[in-house]
Parts: C-alpha cells; sequence; structure tokens
C-alpha cells in the first residue's frame, strides 16, 4: 500500500509527455525556449483602450479613454516602470507606476507617493501572462498537464492546464499553427476598486498580431486583448518592443521612504478607507462621501434604503454601520440596485438576508458578482418591467429609461421625498431625465445622482417655460 502511495505520488509529478509535446511546439515557433528565457528585460510602447465592462449586447462596450504607455521591464526583480498617458474626452492626463519587488509607488504632478497594493497585483499578473514569459513559466512548472482538445467555432485547440506564478490558466494553442491563442483562467483582484466587485471571475488573454522582432529570434503578438467576468476590458496593441535594452538601475528604485510608507499604509486595498465623511442630510439623505461606498442611503417608510450597495462588501458594511450610529431610530430595508458600481456590495446584503430589488440592466452585475463571492440569491427581488416596490410604510416607483450611452436606466420616484433618482449624472442624460420627470408629471424638488445624491433642484415645467 505504501509503495503503491508512492509509485502514484511520483508519477503525479512527473511531466506530462503530452503537454511537453504542445509546449515544445509554441516555443519552437516563438523562437525556441533558450530564447525566451534569455529574456531578462523589456522596454515596450504600447496604445491600450480601456473599455467599459458592459453586458448590453446591442452594442459593442464603450471605449472609456486611450492609454499610451512606455514600459520598463525587469523580470529579474522583478520591477516594471509604467509611464501612462490618458487620453479621454475630458482631457489628457499623465501618471508613472512603479512597481519594485513587493512595494508600488507612483509619479503624479511631479511628486511621488506611495502607490497601492493593487498595482503590485497586477503587476504579477502582466508579468505571468507576458508572451515572453508565459510559455517559460509552463514548461518550468511541475504539474502541467495535457487536457482533451476543444472546438472553438469549427478551430481546434489544444489545451494545457499548469500551476504558473500565483495562477492556474488553461493554456490554449491552435492546432492549425501550434502557436498561443489564449490564457484562461478564474481569478480575484481582491484590492483593486474597479475589480474587486467580481469577486473570482473568469479571465481571459488572448494573443495575436504576431510578429518577428527586429534584432532578435523572437516572434511575439502585438496585440493582448483582456477579458474579464467574460466581457472586453482592454486591448492592448503595441507600437514598438526592444527585448534586452539597457535600463537604468535608478528608474526601477523605489526610494526607502516611499517603502517605508506603502509598507505602513498601502498594503489594504484601495476602498479599505475610513468613512469620516458621511452625513445625514435633512433627517432623510445619507450622503457616504467616500470613494466606493454606495451612492448614498434614503430613508422612506422609516426604514434606510441603499441606492446602489458599492464597490465591495466592505463599503456597504461601513455605510451600515454610519446609519447604526447615526440613525438608530430606523432599520435598514435593503437596497436598490440600478448600476454596474452597485453591484460589489450585494454580497453583505446576502449574507444579512436583506431585500434587494435589483434593476434589469443591474441584474447581469449583481449575477456576476452573487458567483464571485459565492453568495446565496435568496434574498434578491429582480424588476422585470416598471413597478411600485414597498419599502416600511411607504412605496417608490421605479421604471426604466433611455438615455445617450446608458439605455436601460432605472428612473426613481419617491413621492413622500418629491424627489427622483438616475445614476447617470452627465448634462446630456440630465436633460433627458428633467424632460422624463416633466412628461410624467411628478411633483420632484431634487433629482439625485452619483455625483450629488441628494439632487440638483428641478425648476419647475412653468417656470422653464416663461
Amino acid at each position: 500500500m505504501f509503495v503503491a502511495g508512492i509509485v502514484a505520488f511520483l508519477l503525479s509529478a512527473a511531466p506530462d509527455p503530452a503537454a511537453r509535446a504542445i509546449l515544445d511546439t509554441a516555443t519552437a515557433r516563438m523562437g525556441g525556449l533558450a530564447a525566451l528565457t534569455a529574456v531578462d528585460r523589456m522596454r515596450l510602447e504600447v496604445m491600450t483602450e480601456w473599455q467599459r465592462t458592459d453586458f448590453d449586447a446591442r452594442r459593442p462596450p464603450m471605449i472609456l479613454s486611450y492609454e499610451l504607455s512606455t514600459e520598463l521591464r525587469d523580470y529579474t526583480i522583478p520591477a516594471w516602470r509604467y509611464s501612462r498617458r490618458f487620453f479621454s474626452p475630458n482631457g489628457t492626463s499623465g501618471v508613472v507606476d512603479l512597481v519594485s519587488d513587493s512595494v508600488a509607488a507612483m509619479e503624479l504632478n511631479g511628486r511621488w507617493r506611495p502607490q497601492n497594493i493593487a498595482y503590485v497585483d497586477e503587476r504579477d499578473e502582466v508579468f505571468t501572462f507576458a508572451p515572453e514569459r508565459v510559455l517559460v513559466l509552463a514548461h518550468a512548472a511541475t504539474d502541467a498537464r495535457a487536457l482533451s482538445d476543444t472546438l472553438i467555432d469549427g478551430a481546434r485547440y489544444a489545451r494545457v492546464t499548469a500551476t504558473i506564478g500565483t495562477f492556474r490558466p488553461t493554456l490554449h494553442f491552435r492546432r492549425s499553427d501550434g502557436l498561443l491563442a489564449f490564457a484562461s483562467l478564474r481569478a480575484a483582484q481582491p484590492n483593486d476598486f474597479g475589480l474587486a466587485p467580481w469577486g473570482a471571475m473568469d479571465v481571459s488573454v488572448t494573443y495575436s498580431r504576431w510578429q518577428k522582432i527586429p534584432g532578435s529570434s523572437l516572434i511575439l503578438p502585438m496585440q493582448l486583448d483582456v477579458a474579464r467576468v467574460g466581457r472586453p476590458y482592454k486591448r492592448m496593441t503595441t507600437i514598438s518592443v526592444a527585448v534586452n535594452p539597457t535600463i537604468p538601475a535608478e528608474s526601477l528604485v523605489v526610494a526607502d521612504s516611499l517603502r517605508a510608507a506603502f509598507l505602513t499604509a498601502s498594503r489594504k486595498p484601495m476602498f479599505d478607507l475610513p468613512m469620516d465623511s458621511a452625513r445625514i442630510v435633512d433627517g432623510s439623505f445619507a450622503v457616504f462621501g467616500t470613494p466606493g461606498a454606495p451612492t448614498g442611503a434614503l430613508k422612506v417608510g422609516g426604514r434606510w434604503l441603499f441606492l446602489e450597495a458599492g464597490t465591495a462588501p466592505l463599503s456597504i458594511e461601513r455605510g451600515a454601520a454610519f446609519l447604526r450610529r447615526a440613525a438608530p431610530d430606523a432599520a435598514i430595508g435593503g437596497a436598490l440596485i440600478t448600476a454596474p458600481t452597485g453591484a460589489g456590495g450585494v454580497a453583505w446584503l446576502s449574507r444579512e438576508r436583506l431585500t434587494t430589488w435589483v434593476t434589469a440592466s443591474a441584474r447581469p452585475f449583481t449575477d456576476a458578482a452573487l458567483r464571485g463571492w459565492s453568495a446565496p440569491t435568496s434574498n434578491v427581488r429582480p424588476l422585470t418591467r416598471d413597478a411600485w416596490i414597498r419599502v416600511g410604510t411607504d412605496s417608490i416607483w421605479v421604471e426604466t429609461i433611455d438615455l445617450p450611452d446608458f439605455p436601460g436606466t432605472s428612473l426613481v420616484y419617491v413621492p413622500a421625498r418629491r424627489w427622483a433618482y438616475a445614476f447617470p449624472a452627465g448634462p446630456v442624460q440630465m436633460d433627458y431625465i428633467v424632460s422624463r420627470v416633466r412628461q410624467r408629471g411628478w411633483s420632484v424638488d431634487r433629482i439625485g445622482s452619483v455625483r450629488n445624491f441628494v439632487g440638483t433642484p428641478v425648476t419647475p415645467a412653468s417656470a422653464a417655460n416663461r
């Protein structure tokens, strides 16, 4: 029995010949394992399209901004200097992020300061799935195993799974040319503002636009597409690349003072912030004022109703703690989630068994967050049509309005507060919202949004027409 166990262990630890053959073919097509292993440093210029996570199949995802970056990478340290310039309709901005071994710093407007640990997490993922690195790491993995081939749109792909760094992806290789097509995995980014809501999510990195690298025997992809939660997240197109360039040592060093400051205060999630600016306005509106918190909470029918649920469970938990301290006369009645930014805290609402109404446009986001956080769904009340919902001793109305860039937006009307709410807050969208409120003949003094929860005063239609 003991001998059989030893034999089974040795066999399980032995390299899988089928996996090794697939990896050998792919590395050979990229210039050979020796050439890939010899890559210690990279200099890249990259154009990145940042895309808004969107589950609406009626249109392609919106491009949030374009980023032109220069990257210096030293895989031996490992260190990453990421100089970025963003181009968006609101103008241009720039920042330098520097991650060296286990610490991160940033330079903004000529001043260096500690960066968040989320950037260390990002560096780890970027370096693991860099095309010049991922197959080297897979070759070194002792647990690489071949899986059965799969067909995607009629094309056959070989598959290898292996532990590389802290990840265990499945690598997909086209049988037609032997090259790496994409890597897929489930992983969380628990420290990142924008990614924490999803918990453990589906992630993929797709490799395309293969080119020979001048002055090198390498063949590398010039385009990487990253998807998260099964949706497009960003597209990175390499404009220029240099293999093993000379990188000034000082450009990859984090100053001792910054290192100490990072270790003291920055090894926690981006949204782990004190809720010290929260306040109650007019006795009925809770404004939290902390990045990542729910948009706000409204007292209606003798209970507090959260509008959206914040970035992560911690965010809404702290909002609830504030309400229980500042306004203990009213219980928490639940939440209404109408927007993607409200998805992250749904796991806390689920654990607390608080009724959570979810509109149709927010439902895909909320479902993904519940899956990612492995949370039950018994408290979720999907809203499939325009309807009144009961909160305590009162009711509020929820209906759908299509807004430019935000189709399927939920418009909330609270007669008892002479108040309406819609998550988008741009001037173009607000014109449509005000028009709908007037069309309905609602008695509304203010319209709240993500930027101004208590709301912007509404000029009566009669006054506006004079």
